[in-house]
């Protein structure tokens, strides 16, 4: 999947899964995600969304703090999951 297009994806799917009252286009990669109201609850969810639509799993030592920081560092972590 090109650079840009997992980014859109993953805003999409932030947008529609966790319901945000946001244009998908508003998010930026690096802005932490907890700027967008999106909180441990909401990661969780989106953790099974992601999972689900990239068709990758994630082990417990990749759900850090870092890793669900923004658009960006989970882009890094889906395709890391893909490469492996």
């Amino acid at each position: 999947m090109a650079e840009m297009a997992m980014e859109q994806a993953l805003k999409e799917l932030i947008v529609e899964r966790l319901f945000l009252d946001i244009e998908p286009g508003a998010i930026e990669d690096d802005v932490e995600l907890a700027e967008y109201g999106v909180d441990s609850f909401l990661l969780l969810e989106l953790i099974v969304a992601i999972e689900e639509m990239f068709a990758v799993k994630f082990e417990q030592a990749d759900i850090t703090s870092e890793t669900l920081k923004s658009v960006a560092t989970l882009a890094a972590l889906v395709r890391g999951k893909q490469q492996a």
